[in-house]
């Protein structure tokens, strides 16, 4: 019993320093964090495997989390409504889509496509930072 209140306890520290590390690149960054959230759940042992991992990524990303961030930007006129309003829909039919097909993808092919994503997307924006 003991054992398992304090893996509890390390759980809910490590989930805690997650979100806040998370919370704070998001504002700053101006993204939600779910590839944060994917990554630091899997390295950091909180979940037991990558589809785990994901839907608790999904889960997290799908209630207004980032509503106070996005507030800043609008208020510094900082949104664009359009393309806002047109992703919004866009993402939830193809991601409720890429959910579905999920199970039919070997875990192996999943976990090469989230390190190739996140590889480009490093390379893009050490390109951008050197750039500017």
């Amino acid at each position: 019993m003991i054992i398992y209140i304090y893996m509890l306890s390390l759980k809910i520290i490590k989930t805690l320093i997650l979100g806040i590390s998370v919370g704070l690149l998001g504002g700053i960054q101006g993204q939600a964090g779910a590839l944060y959230i994917l990554t630091g759940l899997l390295m950091f042992n909180i979940v037991d495997n990558q589809k785990m991992a994901a839907g608790t990524a999904l889960l997290y990303t799908s209630i207004p989390v980032t509503i106070g961030a996005a507030y800043e930007y609008y208020k510094r006129k900082e949104i664009d409504w359009t393309v806002s309003l047109i992703l919004i829909p866009t993402v939830i039919i193809f991601s409720t889509l890429g959910a579905k097909i999920n199970p039919l993808i070997p875990k192996k092919y999943t976990l090469y496509s989230i390190a190739v994503s996140s590889l480009i997307i490093t390379i893009y924006f050490f390109y951008k930072g050197y750039k500017s």
